[in-house]
């Protein structure tokens, strides 16, 4: 996989992202668009690219409600949504159907689980359910 070098602070500030340390933490004054997951952030900066990591942002900030959602599962299980599915990134409708989704509560649900995987992965088959299914058609529907 080709590494890229990417200025992750420059891509936060553009998408409103404010790159905050993890020892600053607190459940209690997290305001939308605090993200402490450099370390993530980073990682898929040097993995996906300056675009796909925009994207990304730009997706989880284009609603106040899931900007409180920048936490490392969230921000991997959208990243590997859109590396998984590029045709994704065409859909003129994915930035709507993104923000209608609530993100705290699916997040939340992933968690409740407790299914001994890691969240990121409960959180990328319930995105991909929600944002994949209606391009494929119903669940059990006949064929």
């Amino acid at each position: 996989m080709k590494r890229h070098s990417v200025n992750i602070y420059k891509i936060a500030r553009e998408c409103g992202v404010r790159l905050r340390d993890a020892s600053e933490h607190s459940t209690a004054s997290r305001r939308p668009g605090d993200c402490f997951c450099k370390p993530t952030i980073r990682e898929i900066g040097d993995n996906h690219g300056e675009a796909h990591l925009r994207l990304v942002l730009m997706l989880l900030t284009g609603d106040r409600a899931n900007a409180r959602e920048l936490y490392a599962d969230m921000i991997k299980a959208v990243s590997r949504l859109l590396a998984q599915h590029p045709d994704l990134v065409r859909r003129p409708s994915l930035v709507d159907e993104l923000n209608a989704i609530d993100l705290g509560s699916m997040r939340r649900a992933a968690k409740d689980l407790k299914s001994g995987v890691p969240t990121s992965d409960v959180l990328l088959v319930m995105l991909s359910l929600r944002l994949m299914v209606p391009a494929m058609g119903e669940i059990g529907e006949a064929a």
